[in-house]
């Protein structure tokens, strides 16, 4: 499978950028992912900038992975979800975000979860945090159960969500946005 390019537009101080990705999103993907976004993206966001990006967008991906409701058919993918994932760039933003089928018991509990965890602050996510490290691990989670409180700490912004029907089934779309550091 070639590696979507990413679109770069350097007439401004800050370069613009898009990336767009439909498909399995496994393993395999979230590695070649994070390698084309080192060698790529470092010369067009801060070193803060793209730490952010990058923890973000393995959460969103990983989430399509685990989450989505459409599955790969060719047997060998671990957390072989289809969905579909995009990145793009301004001088003000970046916005990660990713859209995949899932059940609606599952929008109804990330929803639930992002309404509680968007309306927390600061002090009230890093105490939550500490509180998640500490538990056993959520029997219907892949992971620790925090990746969206991560989100929000690092990202300093909320998970934005929209739960819609397509074809007959139930899409999930996620959006992060990270504000850029002031003009280079």
């Amino acid at each position: 499978m070639d590696f979507p390019e990413v679109e770069i537009n350097n007439r401004t101080a800050t370069p613009l950028f898009s990336y767009s990705y439909g498909g399995v999103c496994d393993n395999s993907f979230l590695t070649r992912f994070t390698e084309h976004l080192s060698s790529v993206f470092e010369t067009i966001m801060t070193p803060r900038e793209f730490k952010i990006v990058l923890f973000c967008s393995n959460e969103l991906i990983q989430n399509i992975g685990f989450y989505s409701v459409v599955r790969s058919a060719d047997g060998k993918s671990y957390a072989g979800g289809i969905g579909k994932f995009s990145l793009d760039g301004s001088a003000e933003k970046i916005t990660i975000s990713s859209e995949n089928a899932v059940t609606p018991e599952m929008a109804n509990k990330m929803t639930a979860k992002l309404d509680e965890y968007n309306s927390l602050n600061t002090d009230e996510l890093k105490t939550l945090y500490k509180q998640k490290l500490k538990e056993e691990s959520p029997e219907d989670s892949k992971g620790g159960g925090i990746g969206f409180i991560e989100i929000l700490r690092k990202s300093k912004n909320p998970v934005i969500y929209s739960v819609f029907e397509k074809d007959n089934s139930i899409f999930l779309k996620l959006t992060i946005t990270v504000r850029r550091a002031s003009q280079r």
